[in-house]
């Protein structure tokens, strides 16, 4: 499911370079973010609950303990992202079209 979610976001972010897909509105672009907002709202749990599985599974502790120390740096970057898409949605939500 990862694969397919990572595969959609860089088809999304393709199709809006190339201009085959585009905002119509400030309100599109709101819902976006919304969108944006909800995949990172995921993100720390599951980030800790890989961390987790390479625990249980990592032969080597100083090996899980790298791993676990950058996955935990990754959960943190992702609960800031949650934090900043949240506030960019609901900015978006007040921007007026011409």
């Amino acid at each position: 499911m990862s694969r397919d979610a990572a595969k959609t976001l860089r088809e999304i972010a393709r199709d809006l370079e190339s201009g085959k897909a585009d905002y119509d509105s400030p309100r599109s672009a709101a819902r976006v973010l919304r969108d944006l907002h909800e995949l990172a709202e995921c993100l720390p749990q599951i980030l800790l609950q890989t961390s987790a599985a390479v625990d249980r599974m990592a032969r080597d502790r100083d090996d899980a303990t790298t791993v676990a120390r950058i996955i935990g740096e990754a959960a943190t970057s992702a609960a800031s992202l949650r934090g900043q898409l949240r506030r960019a949605h609901e900015a978006a939500l007040d921007v007026r079209a011409r």
